[in-house]
């Protein structure tokens, strides 16, 4: 069985199937911000679903949801995205979730970014890892078990769906909120294949405004730099962030990070990592804006984490002088799911048989939209996707893909949703 199934997988046909898929997506510049041909690819992947018997649904954020829990500067266009289901008659149903939209592209390219090219037994083009080889690789898997035949022992419903890449409210959180992720389990396809996926970290943006006061610049000492005293906060921001650092979760990394870090926990992060002040070049800055993110594992409490950021705020107030105003958002919570949880044994032993390597279970420092769902629904999740987390360059310049990994990604998925060991 995992001989025809490699064959299947293989076949010259079958794989310009799925790399005409996975360039044919890309091509589709679904950027964020702004967000502008989310209806376009949607509008692609409809027929792609119904040839497989799906029944496929476009649902638009509406207005007033995106403009209380979504717009902000940059964003333009329609949140379109896609539900496609089929009722297979089996006694349990999945979820299948990945995102369409991509980063921009940004610089350093040595190809072009939305026209993939095919080099070396690899894909290179923006999102061909996160995550459009997740879905060319999802719709081989279904052509595959239309093919020969295969019944999936699990009813589908699929979410693709966008504004993952931006936060803090994604067209998935929309779906959790409107009730339309029924299932028993979620198989979230964003991600990396080193490991399967059960926790991730917990994301919150901060901004701490650091006010001065204005004067002409020949006569500082008139004035207070208010650049001059953010680079103080930032020096006492070094204490937390050491602190914070030394923490570290229950829940194992991939051994990619381990090989490159020695570290062997996922850990929490504390990051500076925007800053803005000033107006002029002859002009003393009143006012400087410092922002960035603190990523939290799953075992603390966002309600902890803002405290100890308030607190650590108001020492350097008390210590340096300097008038602070601290804004905290939190975004996508950290996920969880018992290692020991049925489903994860399910995914592990379907990505150990089509990888032919022991596939264990890990976090990432990330935060995923998924987990805003597991906090609604309560469904066991696990993430798994094609790419590799350093290899892989997500989200850098010549984002790739190795076509060996989209070839085992397909085999997974058939090996998972038939019950079909290929052994």
């Amino acid at each position: 069985m995992k001989a025809a199934l490699e064959e299947t997988v293989e076949r010259p046909e079958t794989q310009k199937y799925l790399i005409t898929c996975l360039k044919d997506l890309v091509s589709i510049p679904t950027v964020v911000p702004p967000g502008e041909h989310y209806r376009k690819i949607v509008e692609w992947l409809i027929p792609a679903f119904e040839d497989y018997g799906f029944g496929c649904e476009r649902i638009v954020m509406p207005e007033e949801v995106y403009e209380a829990r979504q717009k902000s500067e940059g964003l333009s266009g329609e949140r379109v995205n896609l539900l496609a289901t089929r009722d297979f008659g089996a006694p349990e149903s999945i979820v299948v979730y990945t995102h369409l939209d991509v980063v921009p592209a940004g610089e350093g390219w040595s190809t072009s970014p939305f026209e993939p090219l095919l080099r070396d037994d690899r894909l290179y083009g923006r999102g061909v890892a996160d995550s459009k080889g997740s879905v060319a690789s999802f719709l081989t898997a279904l052509r595959i078990m239309a093919e020969r035949g295969l019944e999936s022992r699990y009813n589908i419903r699929v979410a693709l769906t966008t504004d993952e890449e931006i936060g803090l409210y994604s067209g998935l959180c929309f779906f959790a909120d409107e009730g339309l992720l029924q299932g028993d389990y979620l198989l979230c396809m964003d991600g990396d294949n080193e490991g399967i996926c059960v926790a991730t970290n917990g994301v919150m943006n901060w901004e701490l405004m650091v006010s001065g006061k204005s004067c002409h610049s020949s006569l500082p000492f008139l004035g207070v730099n208010a650049i001059e005293k953010a680079m103080l906060v930032i020096q006492e921001l070094g204490a937390l962030k050491k602190k914070i650092e030394l923490r570290e979760s229950n829940v194992p990394c991939s051994s990619d990070i381990t090989k490159l870090t020695g570290q062997r926990q996922i850990k929490p992060v504390f990051n500076v990592t925007m800053i803005n002040g000033g107006v002029k070049e002859n002009l003393i800055p009143p006012r400087c804006t410092l922002r960035g993110d603190r990523r939290y594992i799953p075992e603390e409490a966002i309600e902890d984490v803002v405290k100890e950021f308030e607190d650590a705020v108001e020492t350097i107030k008390a210590k340096q002088g300097i008038e602070l105003e601290l804004h905290c958002k939190p975004g996508f919570p950290p996920m969880f799911t018992d290692p020991d949880n049925e489903w994860v044994s399910r995914v592990k032993d379907a990505a150990s048989a089509a990888y032919g390597v022991s596939k264990g279970v890990i976090g990432v420092q990330g935060g995923l939209d998924v987990a805003y769902v597991v906090q609604r629904t309560k469904q066991p999740a696990c993430a798994f996707g094609v790419g590799r987390s350093i290899e892989s360059n997500a989200h850098g310049s010549d984002e790739n893909v190795r076509i060996s990994d989209l070839n085992a990604y397909v085999k997974f998925l058939v090996t998972l949703l038939t019950g079909m060991h290929p052994d």
